[in-house]
């Protein structure tokens, strides 16, 4: 509902906005100003297994100091700024997980998780205070500005930019974040932007609508998303031909399928067929090799079978999401005020499900 825009438009090259160094919060220079008080957290953090997290959890604590120092903050208009009503996967209830599918389910109880683990490695500083720890709104406020709004960069830092921050997501977005040799943030724009147009960055994740609800809060309307083809152990060759979340996909206009999606359907069903270990290993060879003519040859071998184990997966996922928002609408949205926007969720995915299960029925025929 918020953005940044420029009143009077700016033409593609044009810098837009200069935020000064000592004004961005950096997870480098927090870790260097804190270095010696946070040891026993980060062993927290690294024995839970959420060492990757480590940039994000310095800003998080830096946000939590700063909201305790109240009005001697310097960041108190900045933080009275953002918003305090959230549709992220911490802000959901066990209502509205038990209105998910599982994959996005699985991805907001990750988010869940690592607060979890947030809270429980910020037990171990011991420069916040015990009533602040004990705040779960404010532990989720905090957590949420982080994940929504830290950025990384290419020498590994995560940044929080103010009022740059306040940019939305669009892809292709029409805006890049730049920083200088001392550490200062300058926006330019990547295309025309006419006047009162709203300024965007790209936040990753464009085939991932399901992401960009558990991250964020809300939901990208890609071109594409993601096939829910779950593996939970996926084998290196399976990776190899393919199986990646960003890559599988099925298309919103017309329910087309990435070539991944059948590249990785067919190799997983071949990995568990011992007896087709020879046609296994030719069909991943000619994948690595580049042997269009053989890969097509195997495909069009076991079109039949993949054909089905695909439309079946449709049809799964189909009256799964049916189901649930059968059991949605018997809610009152006024006493669970997610549920319109999850509703909006499950009407993409029945929609492009929907033209994927037709394009596979018309292949069928």
């Amino acid at each position: 509902d918020y953005y940044a825009t420029t009143a009077s438009g700016a033409a593609q090259g044009s810098r837009v906005l200069y935020v000064p160094g000592e004004m961005i919060l950096s997870s480098a220079r927090i870790a260097q100003e804190y270095e010696g008080y946070v040891d026993a957290p980060l062993r927290v953090l690294n024995f839970m297994g959420m060492p990757h997290l480590t940039n994000q959890f310095f800003l998080f604590i830096r946000v939590l100091l700063e909201y305790e120092q109240g009005d001697q903050s310097p960041y108190k208009p900045w933080l009275e700024s953002l918003p305090r009503k959230w549709n992220t996967a911490v802000a959901m209830d066990e209502f509205c997980l038990s209105c998910l599918p599982p994959y996005i389910k699985s991805l907001c109880l990750i988010e869940k998780n690592q607060l979890e683990v947030f809270r429980q490695s910020l037990n171990k500083f011991e420069y916040i205070s015990a009533e602040t720890k004990a705040n779960e709104e404010i532990m989720k406020f905090a957590y949420n500005v982080v994940f929504t709004r830290a950025r990384p960069t290419e020498e590994g830092d995560h940044k929080i930019v103010p009022v740059a921050d306040f940019m939305n997501h669009a892809y292709p977005e029409n805006s890049v974040l730049t920083y200088d040799e001392n550490g200062g943030c300058s926006v330019y724009t990547t295309a025309d932007v006419g006047p009162g147009e709203a300024l965007t960055l790209n936040y990753g994740h464009p085939t991932n609508p399901s992401r960009f609800l558990a991250t964020y809060g809300f939901l990208d309307e890609p071109q594409a998303f993601f096939c829910k083809l779950l593996s939970p152990n996926p084998s290196q060759a399976l990776k190899d031909v393919g199986y990646d979340p960003s890559r599988m996909l099925f298309f919103t206009a017309d329910g087309a399928i990435s070539q991944e999606v059948w590249d990785v359907l067919l190799y997983s069903r071949l990995e568990k067929k011992p007896e087709l270990e020879e046609v296994k290993n030719a069909f991943y060879q000619a994948h690595m090799t580049g042997d269009g003519e053989t890969k097509g040859a195997i495909h069009a071998q076991f079109q039949q079978d993949t054909v089905g184990a695909l439309l079946r997966h449709v049809t799964h996922i189909l009256i799964e999401v049916a189901d649930l928002t059968v059991n949605m609408n018997s809610f009152d949205a006024s006493k669970h005020p997610r549920l319109p926007l999850l509703k909006k969720h499950h009407t993409m995915v029945t929609d492009t499900f929907t033209k994927v299960r037709d394009y596979l029925m018309a292949i069928q025929e």
